[in-house]
């Protein structure tokens, strides 16, 4: 910094110096020099680029970053209960809207709506002390989490018992926070979630996609719901209860349409981008297929074997002829509880490969 002070011929060249900590792969620091180098280009095409920025928020920005599958998991999971709150808030307030030619105008204000007006009261003073003490971001997120639990609770009470403005207050004051921590994919102030479709393709005029497709939807999802109940009271349920799945589970989500059943017998529209709903669809199926691919290589090993692997040699040092350990690694005799429970694992490994030889025919 004194060299460009003196190059630039600036006796004070910033304000303030941060010093960021250091990101680390799998437990080593990052560097070319270890060949565990992970360009942002290369990071994208694994996670989305919010999911990555979400991973920084979680972390102090002056302490190491550990980039490792697990903090990306947990990342995601945050994300998606951000993703459930908006998409449950914004669907709850445009139905109020709907709804409002039937209102006669009263606003619920008893002590749910008291208590959840004071959780966020709360919530505005802790992220504004926690960005205050050093730019706390991941104090920050965690209690927007709180109060986006303590309002998905209020909303358990049901339709018909909430208070939609409480949410709405609730649902842009979160909104705002993400949108300052650069979550948010535009700049509009009064809109609720990521901000998504609110750009055409071509960069210009902004477009209310949610409220063209929403009377579409809504005819939909009264469309289902009559299907649904038709074959729930007779005839071929099982055809019907496939058709309103496949609508719901996987030709509407490509559109960018969630259609949620409620307890209350009443589908709740809500909006989402298709392109990040295929994204999370494609991600929970290389989990599913490295899940699958697991268990098939722990399926293979047949159960005499199981405890003879060359990690398990480190554990035990004797086997008895079906292959299960006798003494641990110190040549002691294992507890008889301890058989048991190895007994059982065991025999569950053996049932995992019966079937397995049983595919093979």
């Amino acid at each position: 910094m004194a060299l460009s002070e003196a190059g630039l011929e600036n006796h004070q060249w910033v304000n303030y110096f941060l010093h960021a900590g250091h990101l680390h792969i799998e437990g080593r620091k990052m560097s070319k020099s270890l060949k565990n180098f992970i360009t942002i280009k290369d990071a994208l095409k694994k996670n989305t680029a919010r999911q990555i920025r979400i991973l920084f928020l979680l972390s102090q920005w002056d302490s190491s970053l550990y980039y490792v599958s697990g903090s990306m998991d947990n990342a995601i999971a945050v994300e998606r209960t951000f993703s459930n709150f908006f998409t449950n808030a914004s669907a709850l307030l445009r139905e109020s809207r709907l709804d409002q030619e039937d209102s006669d105008g009263t606003r619920r204000f008893q002590e749910p709506e008291l208590k959840l007006m004071e959780a966020l009261n709360n919530t505005k003073r802790r992220v504004h002390e926690a960005l205050l003490d050093s730019f706390d971001t991941p104090k920050a997120m965690r209690v927007l989490q709180e109060i986006i639990a303590h309002t998905n609770i209020y909303l358990q009470r049901g339709r018909a018992s909430i208070d939609p403005q409480i949410v709405e207050s609730v649902a842009l004051y979160v909104t705002k926070i993400v949108r300052v921590f650069g979550l948010v994919n535009d700049g509009v102030g009064s809109s609720i979630g990521w901000g998504l479709g609110s750009v055409g393709s071509d960069g210009g005029a902004r477009v209310d996609r949610e409220s063209i497709v929403l009377p579409v939807a809504n005819v939909l999802s009264n469309f289902r719901d009559a299907v649904r109940d038709i074959a729930l009271a007779g005839g071929d349920k099982k055809a019907l209860l496939s058709l309103c799945d496949k609508v719901r589970d996987q030709d509407l989500p490509d559109l960018g349409i969630i259609i949620d059943d409620h307890g209350d017998g009443r589908a709740l529209v809500k909006f989402a981008d298709p392109e990040e709903i295929k994204h999370e669809r494609k991600q929970r199926k290389a989990k599913d297929r490295e899940e699958r691919r697991s268990q098939l290589l722990k399926a293979m090993t047949p159960p005499k074997d199981m405890f003879r692997t060359l990690e398990m040699c480190m554990l035990y040092s004797a086997w008895d002829e079906n292959g299960l350990p006798t003494r641990d690694n110190e040549g002691e005799h294992l507890s008889k509880r301890r058989l048991k429970r190895l007994a059982k694992e065991q025999e569950e490994q053996s049932k995992l490969h019966n079937e397995y030889l049983a595919s093979l025919d």
